[in-house]
């Protein structure tokens, strides 16, 4: 649909406007009349009461409708009884002017083609009019430049006035829509840091779970086996407790492991291989030794992917130190392709058979996929363990 076919407010005193103009043509008309017959001033007021009527209530109920039969229908019977009221003045003082409002309805009720065409039949009805009353067609061609300049001004003013208020109508749609948008943003910002929230405390209590809470476990153990036995067996429950406090320096590990965990945002803005360097350095591997190299030159990534690349090693470090029994990790970072960096960690542990892998694995293809990256796993039971991660960049 043409946009200029749908329904505009343009001020909130339209027809107010459209009864005043009518209301002064009849009163300059009146003043000026010096003869005129009963009937004819019954057929005036007549069709003066009639084209007010139309023109604010008529209008009111076609503004709205979408379809243009009823606004046509509006025309073909207001220009026809304004043309009749300047027929039977016979062009008394300004009463042409009443004819003028019905430009500007037609700007704002019709499509721009069809509101042009209605100016043409509002000039031609006038034409008509003044002709049928006049003696010649000097008459016509006297008020015809007055009459068409003010057809000119109307249409140009009223489609000012459109165009305005289609205008703040759009920005007002925009903003309605914008809020709602921003609305909708903030209630998914909402459930995602509740998601998060709730997937780190389920990282966290995993974490507790499996190390802290087995390191614990295993030393109450020891020490209730010690104090069962120390009468009996001084020396067995001498090693019990010795075995308790070898674990106590592994549980102490493992809390460290998980305290560089969540220190690890603090390094976010450093560069990928300090950041690696920094995670290597708080992580106590105890007799595992582990080797850093750095292929190609370093260059710039964005945070999304010095994080990715930050976890998966955090994880495959992680991996090898409590499930891998390796004594051997080399950890490397490739720059050498121009549009891509790999990193590649590898052990030289028991390996896996089963690589589908637990969270941690999941999550190193999850954060890959999200950057279009991928993630290759190699392992066979005895040989080692090897985790290849590549992201654009």
């Amino acid at each position: 649909m043409n946009s200029s076919s749908q329904p505009v407010k343009v001020g909130t005193n339209a027809d107010l406007a459209f009864a005043v103009v009518v209301l002064f043509s009849y009163f300059a008309m009146f003043s000026t009349i010096r003869r005129t017959t009963v009937l004819e001033l019954i057929l005036l007021i007549s069709f003066g009461v009639a084209y007010i009527l139309i023109g604010i209530y008529g209008y009111a109920a076609v503004r709205n409708d979408p379809g243009q039969n009823r606004k046509l229908l509006y025309f073909l019977v207001q220009v026809p009884l304004g043309c009749l009221i300047v027929l039977i003045s016979k062009g008394a003082a300004y009463n042409a002017l009443l004819l003028l409002p019905l430009m500007a309805h037609a700007v704002i009720l019709l499509p721009t083609r069809l509101s042009y065409g209605a100016g043409v039949v509002i000039l031609a009805g006038y034409v008509i009019a003044v002709r049928a009353f006049s003696p010649s067609w000097e008459v016509v061609w006297n008020g015809l430049p007055i009459f068409i300049a003010g057809l000119v001004f109307i249409t140009v003013f009223t489609q000012s006035a459109v165009s305005e208020e289609r205008a703040r109508a759009e920005v007002e749609r925009l903003v309605s829509e914008l809020t709602l948008a921003n609305q909708q943003l903030r209630a998914y910002a909402v459930q995602v840091e509740e998601l998060a929230i709730t997937k780190e405390r389920n990282r966290l209590a995993r974490e507790i779970h499996d190390g802290l809470g087995h390191y614990l476990t295993t030393i109450h153990m020891q020490i209730q086996a010690s104090k069962a036995i120390a009468s009996r067996d001084p020396r067995k429950a001498q090693d019990a407790l010795d075995k308790a406090l070898e674990m106590t320096h592994q549980a102490l590990a493992d809390v460290r492991r998980s305290v560089a965990s969540l220190r690890s945002p603090a390094i976010a803005d450093l560069p990928l291989p300090e950041m690696i360097r920094e995670l290597i350095d708080h992580i106590d591997a105890g007799k595992m030794k582990t080797q850093f190299q750095v292929l190609g030159t370093p260059r710039e990534l964005s945070p999304q992917a010095r994080m990715t690349f930050y976890r998966s090693a955090q994880e495959a470090l992680n991996n090898a130190i409590k499930h891998a029994q390796a004594s051997v990790l080399l950890l490397t970072l490739d720059f050498r392709a121009a549009d891509s960096v790999t990193m590649i960690v590898q052990d030289n542990g028991q390996g896996a058979e089963d690589m589908n892998g637990g969270f941690g694995l999941i999550g190193m293809k999850e954060r890959a996929n999200l950057l279009n990256g991928e993630v290759k796993f190699s392992s066979a039971k005895g040989q080692g363990f090897s985790v290849e991660i590549w992201l654009p960049g």
